[in-house]
Order: structure tokens, then C-alpha cells, then sequence
């Protein structure tokens, strides 16, 4: 359970209270924490009730102020970080709970490892995956098989994403298809035996990444988490779809990875003609669209019907507009499988375990 489903202002208290105060939160939330911040409510420190307790054997009152004993440097998370990032860390640092900040630090969550470990209900919103490609960079492998039928370590790469779907709660699938459709529906059928209900469309010609949601009819009331056929990725869709909500107002969110480039020179950092130092080697980060997205309907619903709709050409005419399109950090593992060396990596990263 997180502290938004107990009241997160019972969890905590200011600067100024007592133990006293700190063990009367902890009752009320039913925690064996309390959360000490300031009067924007950012974090100063955590008081566990096995803090309170060693003081009082040290002979310190129930009056004593909480920051005599609070940790003032606690474990904490960002906002988004994802269920199996957040697992791992409270597990090597042994603690049950985690307060999560958002960028100013500001408490916006307690998260308890029990509820983490429990499985997570079903969401009610739908994904829509772009199955419709060609795959020309994949050639000739594509012209008997739609690439998202490509199998990875034995299995096609849509089933292991519609996998990763049911994993983070999302059991209500629509495949966008256009490319050798029949081989698609033939596997997957209605998404009875991989746990997931699932529904389809067929493109007539081309509508690009985008254009295709406006044939999706129903299912439009929540946000749409929207995804590319031909993606490997750990990526948390829950915590994105949490993330998204979180941003107040924003029309899209944008799955970004960071895409890496070492260069093999020594790098001059200059002022005019002055060389102000040497970067021998740099690895530069930039970072790109993966191809995983959360939409709005109201944007789903602006768009001109049947028309080729590219994601990038959206993005565009959402930021020409003034509306919020958000960037979701994707830290999880995370692959694009669109050419022949990316398909053999695929392979290789399923062998080492990176997808398990």
C-alpha cells in the first residue's frame, strides 16, 4: 500500500515535532515510519519506530525533538523510477519502506515493500501496439515473416513485449497490422493463453506510428500507452502510465533512452582559438525516442482520421501548440530491434538473462 492510499499527510511531520509527534503519525498511518519535512514538504529525514524505540533506552523522553534522532540521509527514490529498480534497491539496502521525491525534493509517495512484492492489480488502460511495418532493414528475413514475429531466444519478439504488458497489469492489447497480418492473428489469436485480452486493426495503407489510433474505436476514455512492434524492453509501463498521470496536464509522455557514443579521439573543449582542456575519449549521451508512448485521447481525437501520422510529426505539432509533451526516463533495458546486428545483440542479451 502506498501512503497515497493512507492519507500521505499522516505520515508526516515537521521539523519541530516530538518523538511523541512521530509515534502518533506512525499510528495513524499504520507504519512503522514518519516522514520529517519542511513547509514545502521536502525531506529533512526519517524516524523509524526502531529509532524511537533505541532512544528511549538511551534515556531520551517521548518530548525530545524528532530531529535528535531522525536519519537525515535516508534511502530515497525519484518520482518514476520503476517497480523492479525500486525492488532492488530496498532489497540490498534491507529496508521495508522508501519515500519517493519528486525534482524539489518535495515527498510524493511512501512506497512498502510488502505491496511491491504483492502481485499489482490490472490497469483499465488499453496498449496499442504498431505491428504494421515492413521491416525492409531486415531483408530478407521480413519477406516471409513480419518482423515483429522475429523470434529472440525461440520466442516472437510480440509476444515477449506483450508479456512485458501483462507484467506491469496491462491485459487489454490492440495490434495495429498491415504487413502479413494473418501470421500475427494465427499466433496470438484473441490473447487467451498469454494472459492478456487482445483486439485488432488493419491498416489499409500506411498511416505511420500515429495515424493508426484513429482507428481504434472504444477504449479511448484513459490514456493510451502506445508502443512499437519491434521493441525489446524491462521498461515499467505501470510507472510510466504513474508518471504520466503525475505530470498534471501533459497532453503525451515520450519514452526517452539514452543512447551512447564513445569517440575515439581526444576532445578539445575551446574558447575562441583557447583550448580550455581535453576530454581524452568521451562517451557522449543523447538522448532518443524508444518508440513507447503515453497519449491523451483528446490528442487521439484532434488527429485527421485515416491519415498518415508520424510520432515525431506529432510530437512537433503538440510543442507548436503549447501543449506539455513530458519525457519518461526508460533506465530498464531496452533494445530496438530494426536492423540485422541489433537482431543478433537481441539474441545474445536473451542468452545472458538481460530480459529475465
Amino acid at each position: 500500500m502506498s501512503a497515497t492510499m493512507t492519507r500521505l499527510v499522516d505520515v508526516l511531520v515537521s521539523e519541530g515535532s516530538t518523538l511523541r509527534g512521530a509515534l502518533e503519525a506512525m499510528n495513524r498511518s499504520g507504519r512503522q515510519i514518519a516522514l520529517v519535512v519542511d513547509g514545502e514538504r521536502r525531506l529533512l529525514g526519517l524516524v523509524t519506530d526502531g529509532d524511537v524505540r533505541k532512544a528511549i533506552l538511551r534515556g531520551t523522553t517521548l518530548d525530545a525533538k524528532v530531529d535528535e534522532v531522525m536519519n537525515r540521509t535516508p534511502v530515497v527514490v525519484p518520482a518514476g523510477l520503476s517497480r523492479d529498480e525500486t525492488l532492488a534497491l530496498m532489497r540490498s539496502r534491507a529496508i521495508r519502506h522508501v519515500p519517493v521525491l519528486d525534482g524539489r525534493r518535495a515527498v510524493v509517495d511512501v512506497l512498502r515493500l510488502e505491496d511491491l512484492l504483492a502481485p499489482a492489480p490490472p490497469l483499465a488502460n488499453r496498449a496499442v501496439i504498431m505491428a504494421g511495418g515492413e521491416g525492409r532493414r531486415l531483408r530478407p528475413l521480413t519477406e516471409a515473416t513480419p518482423k515483429p514475429m522475429l523470434r529472440v531466444g525461440g520466442t516472437p519478439i510480440l509476444e515477449l513485449l506483450i508479456e512485458r504488458l501483462r507484467q506491469s497489469g496491462i491485459v487489454d492489447v490492440l495490434i495495429t497490422l498491415r504487413h502479413k497480418s494473418e501470421m500475427i492473428r494465427d499466433h496470438l489469436g484473441d490473447g487467451g493463453r498469454l494472459g492478456v485480452r487482445i483486439e485488432y486493426v488493419e491498416e489499409s495503407e500506411p498511416l505511420g506510428t500515429m495515424g493508426a489510433l484513429t482507428l481504434v474505436r472504444g477504449g479511448r476514455q484513459l490514456p493510451i500507452l502506445v508502443v512499437n512492434g519491434d521493441i525489446l524492453t524491462k521498461c515499467d509501463f505501470r510507472a510510466m502510465l504513474a508518471f504520466h498521470g503525475s505530470r498534471g496536464g501533459a497532453a503525451m509522455t515520450v519514452g526517452v533512452s539514452l543512447y551512447q557514443v564513445e569517440i575515439p579521439y581526444g576532445e578539445f573543449v575551446l574558447r575562441g582559438e583557447r583550448i580550455e582542456r581535453v576530454e581524452e575519449k568521451p562517451r557522449k549521451e543523447f538522448p532518443i525516442n524508444a518508440g513507447i508512448y503515453v497519449i491523451e485521447p483528446s490528442v487521439v481525437d484532434m488527429m485527421p482520421q485515416g491519415q498518415y501520422v508520424d510520432a515525431p510529426e506529432l510530437i512537433r505539432l503538440l510543442i507548436g501548440r503549447g501543449a506539455h509533451v513530458a519525457a519518461y526516463a526508460i533506465r530498464e533495458y531496452w533494445l530496438d530491434v530494426g536492423r540485422h546486428p541489433d537482431l543478433e545483440k537481441a539474441n545474445r542479451d536473451v542468452a545472458e538473462g538481460l530480459l529475465d
